[in-house]
């Protein structure tokens, strides 16, 4: 059987033989990787879409669109409901097989908004609908999308909460999606977290259809559900705290997000080690979880064990640098979170005045990859604040530390600060970054546009150090000194020309970004600038062209912590335009 993997990423790699060690450490969980050919789980999935009147227009036509996508990439084996509500709930699709898609999406296409949102009625009959076929080896799930404030029916969170938590101990999960600023963030949050799904905030109802494409991925990827985390300290260690912000259920576990082929846990845990003698086991560390494939629950557990030696050797030691970026992002969410609050008692100022101490503790770190993007979020929130955009930054900073704190991502929470805030119009060679990538020939030689301006700056070095690399296969990349480039490497990838779109130009040119990516790591490169590869000389049409970009890079980005930020550098308007309506589909503030 699959089984998932636990590493232990500890500050330090060692504890003191004569005097108290604080140790965080990095507990990273890897999902076992998809088998070749292996069936997916049947979908059990009830829809729940508000159409109240403030869904009119964009919302409304965006949720039509999203929810289309839904069933259009179910199997006819899956089953799918869909209920609305406004005041009044309506179940336009009760649960069916999905056999009849075009049937299916001409109900959801006639959704038009009206009145006002009994949200908890809504959520409870798309509840029971998926309840009505409930099986143990499928996931079941609602996806409630809303807009609005509960102002129908039962409006009390710890209600509506109660009975979304009771749902998910039957093995029905609900994942929350928030559309613009007048939502209630709190309430839709702790849906999700009691109700083991997910919660997004949909800043722009353009996100609607790539959200739930990326929701849809996740369940169809799950390994394992009622995921559990346990904490043993042993020999006199004692657990000081779990820096991200998880529920903890009856038997002191604490409860960790779904585990979903591709995507890393990180859960980051803060130990007060006594002196140690000699080396002994600190702690254990239990992960439990439903397999899907299996009947009984399934368990992994490793042991911290670590080498004793004495305080001035152990000031010696190195510090992780993944273990410092993890723990200081961690804290940033705190800062976050405890600037809403601050916010909610009327203290604007001390909110304003956190939020900067913070940014500047990050920014004291440099060496940590994801400071510069981090530092920016906070700035951006302190500007929200300042301007007294107070439901706006509300839901930025609930959503910023929600997804740092509880999805555990080992990644960006935001590939709108992991790109540098979007696609920009400039010279490549400009940029102050650690690398810029040159979109080269074969030969790895000076000609075409992009290339004789990076040579032309980068000084006749940069060639005589291209011909020794004796050229370059398309797909792949290659690494040089920049030279007399602010950058202080320049990475030649060659793309394929493009031929129509069935000779693999677009896998080819995927390729080109993950071997630059590849190499930027092995480099220790954190801010990477690209060109709009393939467009121009090579023929890419500009809207594959950028939606090759992003897709590859955000995948990167989302996954690990290794790169800090992507600019993507485009010779004109035209094709800003394009990689920008790219972002907007993926960047999540």
């Amino acid at each position: 059987m699959r089984l998932p993997t636990i590493e232990l990423i500890p500050l330090r790699t060692a504890v003191a033989t004569d005097s108290p060690t604080t140790l965080d450490v990095v507990v990273r969980i890897t999902p076992p990787e998809a088998e070749t050919n292996l069936e997916r789980p049947t979908l059990n999935i009830g829809l729940v879409i508000d159409r109240s009147g403030s869904m009119s227009g964009k919302k409304i036509e965006y949720a039509r669109q999203a929810a289309c996508y839904v069933i259009e990439q179910l199997l006819p084996t899956d089953r799918v409901s869909v209920t609305i509500y406004d005041d009044q709930i309506e179940t336009i699709v009760p649960s069916t097989l999905v056999q009849n898609k075009a049937q299916i999406i001409h109900q959801i296409q006639r959704l038009q908004a009206r009145n006002m949102t009994a949200l908890h009625a809504g959520w409870l009959e798309g509840g029971m609908q998926v309840s009505q076929h409930l099986n143990p080896q499928h996931l079941n799930r609602v996806m409630l999308l809303s807009d609005g404030l509960a102002n129908v029916g039962e409006t009390n969170p710890d209600v509506i909460g109660s009975d979304v938590h009771g749902l998910s101990q039957r093995g029905v999960s609900t994942t929350t999606l928030g559309v613009g600023d007048n939502y209630n963030e709190d309430l839709m949050e702790a849906i999700a977290n009691s109700g083991d799904g997910n919660y997004y905030y949909i800043k722009s109802p353009e996100q609607l259809p790539n959200i739930f494409a990326k929701e849809l991925l996740g369940l169809v990827s799950t390994f394992g559900i009622g995921v559990t985390l346990g904490i043993e300290p042993q020999a006199g260690v004692t657990l000081v705290e779990v820096l991200n912000d998880l529920q903890v259920n009856n038997n002191g576990h604490y409860q960790l997000s779904n585990l979903i082929t591709g995507n890393q846990i990180d859960v980051v845990v803060r130990l007060k080690v006594p002196a140690i003698e000699q080396a002994t086991d600190l702690c254990y560390f239990r992960l439990a979880w439903n397999n899907l494939e299996a009947q009984e629950r399934q368990e992994l557990r490793v042991t911290l064990d670590l080498p004793s030696i004495p305080k001035v050797e152990l000031d010696e030691f190195p510090f992780n640098a993944e273990v410092r970026q993890q723990t200081a992002l961690m804290m940033a969410a705190r800062a976050k979170k405890e600037a809403v609050n601050l916010v909610d008692k009327g203290n604007y100022d001390q909110a304003s005045k956190l939020l900067q101490q913070n940014r500047l503790e990050i920014l004291n770190q440099p060496d940590l990859p994801m400071a510069a993007a981090e530092a920016a979020a906070l700035d951006d929130l302190d500007k929200e604040l300042q301007q007294r955009n107070i439901l706006s930054y509300r839901k930025m900073s609930t959503y910023q530390s929600h997804l740092r704190t509880q999805t555990q991502t080992q990644g960006h929470f935001s590939l709108f600060y992991a790109y540098g805030r979007g696609p920009v119009i400039g010279d490549i060679t400009q940029y102050s970054v650690d690398a810029i990538v040159n979109s080269a020939d074969i030969y790895l030689s000076n000609r075409g546009a992009i290339s004789s301006t990076i040579h032309q700056v980068a000084g006749p070095e940069l060639l005589e150090a291209c011909r020794q690399l004796n050229g370059c296969a398309v797909g792949d990349a290659k690494i040089t000194p920049g030279y007399n480039l602010s950058a202080k490497w320049v990475i030649h990838t060659v793309a394929p020309l493009w031929k129509g779109g069935n000779k693999q130009e677009e896998k080819l040119l995927g390729q080109c970004y993950r071997r630059c990516l590849e190499l930027a790591v092995q480099h220790s490169i954190t801010r990477i600038a690209f060109p709009a590869i393939g467009v121009g000389a090579l023929g890419f049409p500009k809207e594959i062209a950028a939606k090759v970009a992003f897709t590859e890079t955000s995948r990167f980005l989302l996954s690990s912590s290794s790169i800090g930020e992507i600019i993507f550098v485009c010779f004109d308007e035209e094709t800003r335009q394009y990689y920008n309506e790219e972002f907007k589909k993926i960047a999540e503030w």
